[in-house]
């Protein structure tokens, strides 16, 4: 079965205007890109699209070459100072790494700076840490009956809040890269979960896959992922998205899974929500 977000894509948008409208201030993110990668590009459109529906001023410095470092620095304190959001959307050359790892929890929304502990502390989530917590409340609640108190019949601001319990789930994460595997397995390790972790130098990775109950994919190698790997009543939320052939594609290979696994796609699954979430998390930065 095919998980589709729109469910939980309506909700949350009109969730957000509204709160957004409630702000006096209109809330400012700025975006700097660096290169002409095709999937960065995809979700920048994305973010300016969203971020003009629900209220967001969306700032876009687009390098095509090598910016000056003292070019970026300025962005960065001006964001800093003016409390307006920032992100680099990755990747970046590695010659600005340090920059990244260095923007201050003030304007993080992305929680990637080095300082980002102390918004995790807060409770926030890096946004495709989010999206899949959103997703997964939703998928479980459809799976599994004893999830129907995460209805979002009632309050979403509830429904973003509330923890789920993984105490008796055996999770997988393919992959543990800075974006999705390695805050992952900070998520599920705070939500009492028993974690199988993969990487490419993890031998027999698809005998300790079969075992898991819920797999989280972030390899970015694209349909990675198929029946060998798969129980087959897993929950698979899969977060990568790389570029095969000119299109993007996911870790998954959608052709190639149990009929009884609920999949949620890549792409069309969790890269809205993960937008969503970046502006939820600039909301939250504006009330702190």
């Amino acid at each position: 079965m095919i998980y589709s977000n729109t469910n939980l894509k309506l909700k949350f948008k009109e969730f957000l205007k509204e709160k957004i409208s409630s702000l006096q201030t209109k809330p400012v993110l700025n975006i700097i890109q660096i290169g002409s990668d095709l999937a960065s590009s995809k979700y920048v459109e994305i973010k300016q699209k969203i971020g003009l529906e629900i209220g967001v001023e969306v700032l876009i410095q687009h390098y095509q070459e090598t910016p000056d470092r003292k070019e970026i620095q300025e962005i960065i304190e001006f964001s800093k100072a003016n409390r307006q959001g920032l992100i680099f959307q990755l990747p970046v050359p590695i010659e600005f790494l340090d920059l990244v790892q260095n923007t201050p929890f003030q304007t993080d929304v992305d929680l990637l700076g080095l300082g980002s502990l102390k918004l995790w502390e807060k409770g926030y989530l890096p946004p495709t840490i989010g999206a899949c917590d959103l997703i997964l409340k939703e998928i479980l609640e459809i799976k599994d009956e004893e999830f129907k108190a995460w209805s979002m019949v009632s309050d979403f601001d509830e429904f973003i809040k509330s923890k789920l319990d993984f105490s008796d789930k055996l999770v997988g994460v393919v992959g543990q890269g800075v974006l999705v595997g390695g805050p992952l397995l900070v998520y599920l390790k705070n939500r009492q979960a028993t974690i199988i972790s993969m990487n490419k130098f993890t031998k027999n990775p698809q005998t300790l896959s079969k075992q898991t109950d819920i797999l989280l994919c972030g390899a970015g190698s694209p349909e990675l992922i198929n029946k060998n790997w798969l129980n087959p009543h897993a929950v698979i939320i899969d977060a990568a998205t790389s570029e095969a052939e000119n299109k993007l594609v996911g870790d998954v290979d959608l052709k190639n899974i149990f009929e009884t696994n609920l999949l949620c796609p890549s792409p069309g699954g969790v890269g809205s929500i993960t937008v969503l979430y970046l502006f939820y998390n600039l909301f939250k930065l504006n009330l702190d």
